[in-house]
């Protein structure tokens, strides 16, 4: 039964209470904290129902503080737990971190992973605290993923110390993770590395086993990506560090110094990362392999190659011949992308693949054609409308009085070279600057919409390495400026009327 509701009678006006300025003050912070707090605490919930107002409303200010740096003189092991029931134990000893394994013995994990995975363990460092005491946020422990965790992480020390992690749900909008300890009852948010370096499996963390890519061994590179189609290129290399490509598919044309050395220290410095899995028809698919975006082959000849091992020692190695294919799928996050090679599923560094993806051959064309690298030249002969150039050269080893080979501080040969200029010996000098000269002389631009070479040419020349390389170059009249470039039969380029000429210099044929 309701009761009327009993009427007041006032008998004279209620005085208002009047607070300091300093209390009103310490009011409305009280007020802003518990509003600021409660936000943070339904996150998940008023994100799901109001996500936009969130977005633009919502602007958390982080604290960053150490709650503990464990002693990592005497970690023992760390025992991770993932939500699905995987487990594993990681022992510390030497300051390196080894896998324990059930009936034999223990594996040193990937030493990348290690130093992160204990700071992570030891350090208790986190961004923001959500709550000083669990209870507070009680019902919503679920929705961040801590109740029950989505992986914990049990520390133990050789002086009998123990600390539980429990890492949970992604804060939204954020690259946090909600995060309790054992050493008080609060909920905290911990940096995005401190849950990556838990989220790996036994099987991520042990050592990956590196294809033995030999720059000097390659010299054939095919790669096919989504936006470039087909490229094929082959390399030499003169045995110092320095590498001569040239394209041959889409069509045979010499290669730019600067991005024959940049493909090939690309195939040097690539390495594979995380191990997934074998690729299979049920997994092909979602690694994005069905529809690569690059597959890169890579031919190696034979022959011997150095290493150091883990001793410090250089060790001589021999390797048969091989080709490695590698087929980049689907991207994983902002900096990685699946690769499948050997019918296993890596993840690779995405600033490691940068080069193949971003493969262009117009951009690799060379622009100095005459420019035939490292290798040494034998002959040049050029035909213009005035005359005719033939130069040769020799190349004898320099034999010492005890007839031995001499050989320079690096190991390399001396030869005697004898140079002819049409027939009469000249200086060896003079090969050095007219190789030099030649080397320098660059095409004016890209001939997009240049017709096909036709009429008598202004001149013709053609470059013999002392290896039975050859290059041959045709200049056809295209203005009262420019000549088109014929590189080995394809036009690229035009190029300065006046070009060899002024590469030549006094050896330019005179009528």
């Amino acid at each position: 039964m309701e009761h009327p509701v009993k009427k007041i009678r006032m008998q004279k006006p209620l005085r208002r209470r009047r607070f300091s300025k300093r209390a009103r003050w310490m009011m409305a912070v009280g007020a802003l904290l518990a509003v600021a707090a409660a936000l943070v605490l339904l996150l998940p919930t008023i994100k799901a129902r109001y996500p936009d107002e969130l977005t633009v409303s919502m602007q958390t200010v982080q604290t960053h503080k150490m709650l503990e740096t464990g002693d990592t003189n005497v970690l023992d092991t760390i025992t991770v737990t993932h939500e699905d029931g995987e487990s594993y134990t990681l022992l510390y000893r030497d300051q390196q971190l080894y896998l324990a394994r059930e009936g034999s013995d223990a594996e040193l994990i990937n030493e990348s992973y290690s130093d992160d995975i204990v700071a992570a363990a030891t350090q208790i460092a986190v961004t923001d605290t959500v709550a000083e005491d669990a209870s507070e946020v009680s019902e919503h422990l679920a929705d961040m993923g801590l109740e029950p965790p989505k992986i914990i992480v049990k520390v133990s020390y050789a002086n009998g110390y123990e600390v539980e992690l429990q890492l949970g749900e992604e804060v939204p909008d954020t690259t946090y993770h909600y995060y309790r300890w054992s050493g008080d009852e609060g909920v905290y948010m911990c940096d995005i590395g401190i849950y990556e370096a838990f989220a790996y499996t036994a099987q991520m963390l042990l050592p990956v086993e590196q294809p033995t890519l030999v720059p000097g061994l390659i010299d054939q590179v095919s790669l096919r990506t989504a936006d470039g189609g087909l490229m094929e290129v082959t390399f030499v290399t003169d045995g110092a560090g320095t590498y001569l490509g040239t394209l041959k598919v889409p069509y045979e044309y010499p290669m730019n110094s600067e991005d024959s050395a940049t493909l090939m220290s690309a195939l040097k410095n690539f390495r594979l990362g995380t191990f997934m899995g074998t690729v299979d028809a049920s997994n092909r698919a979602a690694y994005g392999f069905d529809s690569p975006i690059a597959v890169l082959d890579v031919h190696q000849q034979a022959g011997l190659y150095t290493q150091i091992d883990s001793d410090g020692v250089l060790q001589t190695l021999t390797t048969a011949e091989v080709t490695f294919r590698f087929t980049l799928g689907a991207k994983d996050g902002d900096y990685f992308y699946f690769c499948e090679y050997a019918g296993e599923c890596y993840r690779v560094s995405s600033f490691l693949v940068t080069s193949f993806l971003n493969a262009d051959t117009s951009k690799y064309l060379t622009r100095t054609p005459a420019d035939m690298g490292p290798a040494s030249i034998a002959s040049i002969t050029v035909e213009t409308e005035t005359g005719k150039l033939d130069v040769r050269a020799s190349y004898t080893e320099h034999v010492l009085a005890n007839n031995q080979i001499e050989t320079d501080t690096d190991g390399n040969v001396v030869y005697d070279i004898s140079v002819t200029i049409n027939g009469e010996p000249v200086a060896q000098d003079v090969l050095t600057s007219l190789v030099n000269s030649l080397q320098q002389m660059t095409v004016s631009g890209t001939a997009h919409n240049a017709e096909s070479p036709s009429g008598t040419p202004h001149w013709q020349m053609t470059l013999t390495t002392v290896d039975g390389a050859t290059r041959t170059l045709i200049a056809y009249p295209l203005d009262a400026f420019s000549d088109m470039l014929v590189v080995d039969g394809v036009a690229m380029h035009y190029i300065n009327t006046e070009a060899l000429q002024i590469a030549l210099g006094e050896w330019y044929p005179a009528s």
